[in-house]
């Protein structure tokens, strides 16, 4: 082993010994081996660059639950491209999103605007209630309503039970619709 140049293995015992210089080694070595896969998958240099550092903070967090050392570098890919998936999820349900939005407002122009805007404005108070809520909620609801993931699916997830996740699931929905409740007004209620 060459101090100019060592191996993985000595500098993941630095990292996991609690070194700084051997944590900042393994991102650095990380970082410049991940970079160019990275880009190709989103031919991004920001989201690249958001990507990296999402993957290397998993990786600092991470790095003692690794068993095999020589197994480093797969777990690091596969990080990575999980990282990348969840990014293009994320783009895809701003993009449905964004696009929901844009046919509701075409609608609000050819119908009618009130209602359009009453529409927007329940939209809005559901989305500041879901950001309210605590974070198991919000993951059981953007998995199970934007993912349409079945029960069984979230609670592998999630780490936990489907029993568990179908009562935080109901909880969250019964407290969404109390607070819905208040502001709808003598109109059709909120479908959650």
């Amino acid at each position: 082993m060459n101090e100019r140049n060592p191996s993985i293995e000595h500098i993941l015992i630095q990292a996991r010994s609690g070194s700084r210089a051997g944590m900042e080694r393994l991102a650095v070595m990380t970082w410049e081996r991940l970079y160019p896969a990275v880009f190709r998958a989103t031919w991004n240099h920001d989201l690249t660059e958001d990507i990296l550092q999402e993957t290397l903070l998993t990786v600092v967090q991470e790095v003692n639950s690794l068993r095999d050392v020589r197994r480093f570098w797969p777990w690091v890919y596969r990080i990575a491209q999980n990282k990348i998936k969840d990014n293009l999820r994320r783009s895809r349900l701003a993009a449905c999103r964004n696009a929901w939005l844009r046919s509701r407002s075409d609608e609000a122009e050819t119908g009618d605007i009130l209602d359009a805007k009453i529409r927007e404005e329940k939209l809005q108070r559901l989305s500041t209630l879901v950001g309210q809520l605590g974070r198991q909620y919000k993951d059981v609801l953007r998995l199970r309503y934007y993912e349409q993931m079945p029960y069984n699916e979230i609670a592998s997830v999630t780490h936990t039970t489907p029993e568990k996740v179908r009562a935080r699931f109901h909880r969250a929905r019964k407290r969404l619709k109390a607070q819905l409740k208040d502001d709808t007004q003598q109109g059709a209620p909120v479908v959650v």
